[in-house]
């Protein structure tokens, strides 16, 4: 299950499809999606190109990229391609990828950056970096957890709701 943001499907002019899909996160917490697009997503020398199905949704998350750009050094590493030059300036996440599609981006290729918590790992985009950064509030955890359930009731409930059209056509006393 990958997820894309309403706004940028929009900006692409990609055709939405009806769906009725609760994805549920932590806590049971959930929200009903309505749409989903079909799109196409490649890296830059089009090595690899694979079509997606993509869950319409208005966010994607709050919070998880730094609120301030943060310094880091890869040392000696600053040779290697990197799938985002620009990973320690906040940014907003327009796209989720799922895990249908995440072991297929993985090459082979782990870089430890010393006297860090950041690891390099090699993909089709080049190297992501993953790790621990400094955090403004300690107080503040961010987790991704999420599970797609299709209720056959609700589905079914909202089906007939649609398709249940009433009739406020008034009754003709008179005869003619």
């Amino acid at each position: 299950m990958s997820f894309l943001k309403r706004d940028c499907v929009e900006m692409l002019g990609l055709k939405k499809e009806k769906t009725n899909i609760l994805v549920s996160g932590l806590n049971d917490s959930s929200i009903p999606i309505k749409s989903q697009v079909t799109a196409m997503i490649t890296n830059e020398n089009k090595s690899y190109v694979r079509s997606l199905n993509f869950l319409v949704v208005p966010k994607i998350t709050a919070g998880l990229t730094p609120s301030n750009k943060f310094d880091v050094s890869i040392g000696d590493f600053s040779n290697i391609k990197l799938a985002d030059e620009k990973f320690n300036v906040p940014e907003r996440v327009d796209m989720l990828l799922g895990v249908e599609v995440f072991y297929e981006l993985l090459r082979q290729g782990q870089i430890s950056i010393p006297n860090s918590n950041l690891l390099l790992q090699n993909t089709v985009f080049g190297f992501i970096v993953s790790g621990g950064i400094p955090r403004e509030n300690e107080n503040v955890i961010h987790c991704g957890f999420l599970k797609h359930e299709i209720n056959l009731d609700q589905t079914l409930k909202h089906f007939w709701e649609i398709e249940n059209v009433e009739s406020d056509i008034p009754k003709c006393s008179k005869t003619i």
